[in-house]
């Protein structure tokens, strides 16, 4: 199918995202490991997604792949911070940065504040997203912080960070509640080259769903085809673009929903792994807004299709003392259903029960840990508490 309207520079940057949820897919496999075939496949993966990027990146494919190989994280949509400054001269400054291994989201907010002589922001805004404003760069979510100092904008910008120049650009945010929100895309165009890659792919896909039997690794490879299916051949000459920092570190990421009915009470799932009890939740996935990921945990884990109605918590273990190496980053979200009457359906690979609780309850059952600390935040932000 050709598409002869394709504008070349957003088809490559459509590419390179694609690539950048195909690396994902390969690294978290990796990650949760398998066996030696599912390994070899998966390292072949690797190396495709990094063949895919090379089609639009100015980066040769040896250099792109050895980034690549260094992955060693789960691969989310990494947290980043958009500062809003309102300065004593009327302008406003605007810095975006990701969040790293060496500073948590509190330090970088309390040392931001501190050095402008501005209140610490007690929650973000807004919520911005890279993949959904159309940029080629690792996909990154930004949590906008406001903050008004009384230095004018020459000394305010003199010390602030300079940012990372790959989250430049024109980047819509939406409030938290509407942040699960994806709009709907038609086919990316891709050349006959890349055609040729992504078709590999998928009989990469075709060839480990004839031999895996670990849904998790099926759930996988049927994104992985998905991914493939996405895209239609047509006749274009790819620009070389500039597709971010690969290397910047993944501060992994997850979501969860905090589902509330009429009557105020709380849905809470029983794990099967620990038998304690927790909300709805998991990893983000990349080319997925973070919000859309508290939906889709919400509704894998207990079939239910919810609404989100705010952020409770940007949830950094590290500031707690719950530090966590897979997902040091939750965002905790609060949900109603979208239709009161529909029925629970647990995913019995991740829940044995379910039952809603009132506040009270929540202080005398066994929550999963951390929960203990996100269960009142999302009842004080449920009943406009804070």
């Amino acid at each position: 199918m050709t598409n002869p309207t394709a504008d070349p520079h957003l088809a490559a940057a459509g590419l390179a995202r694609l690539a950048d949820a195909l690396r994902a897919e390969a690294a978290n496999g990796l990650y949760w490991g398998a066996g030696p075939d599912e390994t070899a496949r998966l390292h072949r993966l690797r190396e495709l997604a990094a063949a895919l990027l090379a089609e639009v990146d100015h980066r040769p494919f040896a250099a792109i792949l050895a980034v690549f190989a260094t992955d060693a994280n789960l691969r989310t949509p990494m947290p980043g911070i958009e500062f809003r400054v309102e300065c004593a001269d009327g302008a406003r400054l605007v810095r975006r940065e990701r969040l790293n291994a060496a500073e948590t989201l509190g330090q970088r907010l309390a040392a931001t504040a501190a050095a402008l002589g501005a209140a610490v922001p007690e929650a973000p805004a807004a919520i911005a997203d890279t993949h959904l404003a159309g940029l080629p760069c690792p996909h990154t979510y930004l949590l906008v912080y406001e903050l008004a100092t009384g230095l004018d904008a020459a000394a305010a910008a003199a010390l602030l960070p300079p940012g990372n120049p790959d989250l430049d650009g024109d980047l819509p945010a939406v409030a938290p509640a509407d942040s699960a929100a994806m709009p709907e895309a038609g086919p990316l165009p891709v050349s006959p080259a890349a055609r040729e890659i992504l078709d590999a792919i998928a009989a990469l896909a075709k060839e480990s769903l004839a031999a895996v039997t670990n849904p998790y690794e099926v759930e996988r490879q049927h994104r992985v085809a998905a991914l493939c299916e996405r895209a239609r051949e047509t006749e274009l000459d790819y620009p070389r673009i500039d597709c971010g920092d690969l290397a910047a570190h993944c501060v992994s990421t997850g979501a969860d929903a905090a589902v509330f009915d009429d009557e105020g009470r709380l849905l809470v799932i029983r794990r099967t792994d620990t038998g304690q009890w927790a909300v709805p939740g998991g990893a983000a996935e990349v080319g997925e807004p973070v919000g859309l990921a508290a939906v889709r945990e919400a509704c894998e884990e207990t079939g239910l299709d919810v609404g989100l109605t705010g952020l409770s918590w940007a949830f950094d273990k590290r500031d707690t003392d719950l530090g966590d190496s897979r997902m040091p980053m939750i965002m905790s979200f609060t949900a109603r259903m979208a239709d009161p009457d529909q029925p629970i359906r647990l995913a019995e690979l991740e829940a044995s029960d379910s039952r809603w609780i009132t506040r009270e309850e929540s202080e005398r059952i066994d929550l999963f840990r951390g929960h203990e600390l996100r269960v009142p935040a999302a009842f004080a932000r449920d009943r406009g508490e804070r």
